[in-house]
């Protein structure tokens, strides 16, 4: 604190005027990094995590059959307080996986974009504003992920679906909250049948996804996709002793090819629009 500060604070306590939430950070600085985010209006991640409320979840309807200890829920309410409460359930161990580990393995997000705009559903009803800009946005969003990061498992990892509006500001934020060291990807989201729109720059036809892991030990499981065209590759196999994987040859010490219908998907998705008639698209 400067003496400048020091002396502001004790006039603002001298006349009893209010004490604005920013000097939280300069009464309790947070650890001191190499760089950090700092903007208007960024809470403690100490302060997110004991000021939000929980809310007591009430089972209203249930569909189908459920399981005796755990019940699959569909959620109607404020996200940030549902998040609370389930943080409290896997403190006292009730929000498990089925091997007993606490927390979500895998949590997917869909944000809100920052358009300024408002969105109806299907039948033109009322579905959600998206009306949050600037530095609120980035608070909005960051009390978010701080939630989920706690929720996760150990080994779980968080998938986040941006546009190119906030996509930087969220990668900043991701590494902020998780830390650069638990990147894992960026995934491009290509639309392969978006019409080109009118403009003098180049036309947008992809949304993107980043993934972050918890810690190192997370779960990946390889996505296998066909080639348009069969192809013979190497045959490769994983020496556990070099911890790599490794060319296999024949016992004439060739190395030995098969022919490959599929390979493993790589970070760009070919995924095209939802036709704006199909009813699977709801909003």
């Amino acid at each position: 604190m400067t003496p400048e500060q020091r002396e502001e604070l004790i006039r603002l306590l001298q006349q009893d005027e209010e004490i604005s939430p920013e000097w939280a950070r300069i009464l309790f600085p947070p650890e001191k990094r190499e760089y950090e985010l700092v903007y208007h209006g960024k809470e403690r991640e100490e302060d997110i995590l004991a000021n939000t409320l929980a809310v007591p979840l009430q089972p209203v309807r249930t569909f189908g059959k459920n399981g005796v200890e755990w019940h699959n829920m569909l959620i109607f309410g404020g996200n940030l307080q549902v998040m609370k409460s389930l943080l409290e359930l896997k403190k006292t161990g009730k929000l498990c996986n089925a091997d007993g580990t606490p927390g979500f393995r895998l949590a997917y997000i869909d944000p809100p974009f920052a358009t300024k705009q408002e969105f109806q559903g299907s039948e033109d009803q009322k579905a959600y504003q998206d009306k949050i800009v600037g530095a609120q946005f980035l608070e909005f969003l960051r009390k978010r992920l701080v939630m989920i990061r706690e929720l996760l498992s150990e080994d779980g990892t968080i998938f986040v679906h941006v546009d190119w509006k906030k996509s930087h500001y969220v990668r900043v934020l991701l590494d902020d909250i998780f830390g650069e060291k638990r990147f894992v990807n960026e995934v491009i989201w290509y639309y392969t049948n978006k019409y080109k729109a009118n403009s003098d720059s180049f036309d947008s036809f992809h949304n993107t996804l980043f993934r972050f892991a918890k810690s190192k030990r997370f779960i990946y499981e390889p996505i296998r996709i066909p080639v348009k065209v069969r192809r013979m590759q190497p045959v490769r196999a994983w020496n556990k002793e070099l911890n790599k994987n490794e060319w296999l040859k024949g016992g004439d010490g060739k190395y030995l090819y098969q022919e490959s219908t599929e390979k493993d998907a790589g970070d760009v998705w070919e995924i095209p629009v939802i036709n704006p008639m199909a009813e699977e698209r709801l909003g």
